[in-house]
């Protein structure tokens, strides 16, 4: 019988936390292909043994930051959990979480970087959207078949459902983000951006046509 495993302690958990958050402003100042090792652990104080033991290298680290991201997103939820609840209270938790996600600063700063690396890197693109945007959109595509499997929701296409309601959340004000028209949206603002986005989306997807008031 092979022994579970046991939890990484806080002192590793700390190391590890201090070695991303270090790759985030290195890749941020450098761009991922100027990046090295050696800046990360100097930054960060950790050894080099350690920081492969973790991350297996700078790919590793550059994955767990994006797949941090995401699983901040969904964390605690699983399509299973809330195959049962009422679209509109799970749309407006999942859209509450993405909008902060996504237009915090760490976010933006990966998108920048992102956009830059892409013409040279296509595989770190390719890997980008697989861990953070393609995980997001699998997540509300599985919640949206449930849901219409159920009779709660119509839709033609979960996928290109996920990839609507994704961008009506999230579309506008993390492009003036983006490019610097504006800060990221307080509590109460993401709050009444994924309030309308919720009305607006299930306008369209409710199966007994009612809109919310």
């Amino acid at each position: 019988m092979t022994a579970p495993s046991r939890p990484p302690s806080k002192r590793l958990t700390a190391r590890r936390d201090a070695f991303l958050a270090a790759a985030r402003d290195v890749f941020q100042e450098k761009g991922y292909a100027e990046a090295t090792l050696d800046d990360v652990i100097a930054r960060s104080g950790g050894s080099r043994q350690t920081l492969y033991a973790l991350f297996g290298g700078k790919q590793g680290l550059f994955e767990a930051i994006v797949t941090d991201a995401c699983e901040t997103i969904f964390r605690g939820l699983t399509p299973e959990q809330l195959a049962p609840l009422a679209p509109d209270a799970v749309l407006r938790e999942v859209g509450i979480r993405y909008v902060a996600i996504v237009t915090g600063q760490e976010c933006l700063n990966l998108h920048r970087l992102i956009v830059a690396e892409a013409p040279r890197m296509p595989e770190l693109v390719r890997q980008y959207w697989k861990l953070g945007p393609g995980r997001s959109r699998a997540f509300l595509a599985e919640f949206f078949d449930r849901q219409i499997a159920r009779g709660a929701l119509q839709m033609r296409d979960s996928w290109a459902g996920a990839d609507h309601f994704l961008d009506m959340l999230s579309g506008t004000v993390r492009l003036q983000c983006l490019i610097g028209l504006r800060e990221p949206p307080t509590q109460g603002e993401i709050e009444t951006i994924v309030q309308g986005a919720v009305v607006q989306f299930l306008n369209g997807c409710l199966a007994n046509k009612k809109a919310e008031p």
